[in-house]
């Protein structure tokens, strides 16, 4: 965590860790919980996520950015065309209530919580937070870790005001201007393939 720490030093920036034992960690998996159910089962949301979408190698390798599906299951309902991505699933559909169970059991299986909290939130202090946040990715995967943005409950629209506003207060971001830039959860995890792009 010292190292993830060091490689996020920029004017205006802070780092914040939920870490085992911590008495925020339950809060924080409370809010990524309930901020990741509101993103599945608000229409919109949902269906920004699908037109990205990319289901099978043709896709993926034709469109390379998006959200990457290789799994049989998705790719046999693809190409019976049985996987509609042109309406959002209803909110006890089971591909909802089955990403809900996954997520759940991954949330209360990780170990500690990052933040990066900046003290404005102008476009310079974006970008410099943006590459902050590179910077403690290589320095956590340097040490053996995996970092995994949430970013659902950092999203700005109304269904999400309650959590957002949640973790703003949770990890000190409360005064004028200050926002948490980046939320993640880190751990250890298998191994990924690399991203398409």
């Amino acid at each position: 965590m010292q190292a993830i720490a060091a490689a996020c030093t920029a004017p205006g920036l802070r780092v914040d860790f939920a870490l085992p034992g911590n008495a925020r960690l339950p809060e924080h998996r409370a809010i990524a919980r309930d901020a990741w159910r509101v993103e599945l089962v608000t229409p919109r949301t949902m269906l920004e996520s699908l037109k990205v979408l990319r289901v099978g190698p043709r896709e993926i390798s034709q469109h390379r950015d998006g959200l990457s599906v290789n799994e049989p299951l998705p790719r046999l309902l693809a190409a019976l065309g049985l996987f509609d991505r042109s309406r959002a699933p209803a909110p006890d559909d089971m591909a909802v209530t089955q990403q809900v169970q996954d997520f759940n059991a991954k949330i209360e299986a990780t170990p500690a919580f990052f933040a990066m909290v900046t003290e404005a939130n102008d476009r310079a202090t974006q970008v410099r937070a943006g590459r902050a946040y590179a910077r403690a990715q290589l320095a956590a995967t340097a040490h053996g870790l995996s970092m995994h943005p949430l970013q659902q409950a950092l999203q700005e629209y109304p269904e999400q005001a309650e959590w957002h506003r949640r973790i703003h207060a949770l990890s000190g971001a409360s005064g004028p201007g200050q926002t948490v830039q980046m939320w993640a959860r880190v751990g250890h995890a298998p191994p990924v393939a690399p991203a398409p792009r």
